[in-house]
């Protein structure tokens, strides 16, 4: 296991499926959460296949195991600007676009609608 794997968000295959499903058409908020969904089971796909164990670690409130966080939006947004995909003017604008539709709708960091939200959901 090369040093490091255990904590990696994004493997190599990974960000050349990212970068081909990004270029073949231009994705809605709702297709981008629904990548993210599919790119964190990639991920942990990845992991149990190459027999990568995750990071050890407690957490220090109630004890339990620590484990990687789901990918975000914000962490498809920023592999696509750290491969090239998208330059940085892209990048903010994609960024502000994504702050304005999560406030908008209610969403969490990876497009879910946010626990207690009261009001209407707005699609564009």
């Amino acid at each position: 296991m090369a040093s490091g794997d255990a904590q990696r968000a994004w493997f190599p295959e990974m960000l050349a499926d990212l970068k081909q499903r990004w270029l073949s058409h231009e994705m809605t908020w709702d297709e981008i959460a629904v990548l993210c969904r599919e790119m964190t089971e990639q991920r942990r796909r990845i992991k149990e296949l190459r027999n990568i164990k995750p990071s050890s670690g407690t957490c220090k409130t109630c004890g339990g195991n620590l484990v990687m966080p789901s990918i975000s939006i914000r962490s498809v947004l920023f592999a696509l600007l750290k491969t090239g995909v998208i330059d940085d003017d892209h990048f903010q604008r994609l960024e502000r676009d994504w702050k304005k539709h999560r406030k908008i709708n209610g969403l969490d960091a990876y497009g879910n609608e946010s626990k207690g939200f009261k009001g209407t959901p707005v699609t564009y």
